[in-house]
């Protein structure tokens, strides 16, 4: 089984899978979440509300981290993969982890609060490096 790479942002994941400790990357496939760059404003109806705590960006931040939980959730419910590493910009890292239940969180090995979304995979691999499966 291998272990996943999970490197996200509020508007999209990229899944990389890992066969083997100290192997090559290799991209499994892409979450997309195109409501992280729909103006505030848009994402509000005209109908009067009752007044939240929680703005519509952040509303929509927790359901795309929720949608890539459900995903590992899937993946280790399936026996698809040994763990997953995780990397997120500081704020959405939280959300991520807020969405984690038990059992999720256990197959968790670690994570790095940094946004490396749009770096090439092998500077991926070198900002996981400190992780001992992830070396290069």
């Amino acid at each position: 089984m291998p272990d996943w790479i999970v490197v996200a942002d509020a508007s999209k994941a990229v899944i990389y899978t890992q066969e083997k400790p100290r192997g090559e990357l290799e991209e499994l496939t892409n979450l997309v979440h195109p409501q992280a760059r729909v103006k505030e404003s848009d994402l509000v109806t005209d109908a009067p509300s009752i007044p939240t705590k929680t703005s519509a960006r952040e509303t929509e931040d927790k359901r795309f981290a929720r949608d890539i939980v459900a995903k590992l959730r899937n993946a280790v419910d399936t026996n698809e993969i040994r763990g997953f590493y995780l990397s997120a910009p500081p704020q959405f890292l939280g959300l991520v982890r807020d969405a984690m239940d038990d059992h999720v969180r256990r197959h968790l090995r670690g994570d790095i609060g940094k946004k490396l979304t749009n770096l090439p995979v092998a500077d991926v691999q070198k900002a996981f490096a400190a992780f001992p499966t992830i070396r290069d």
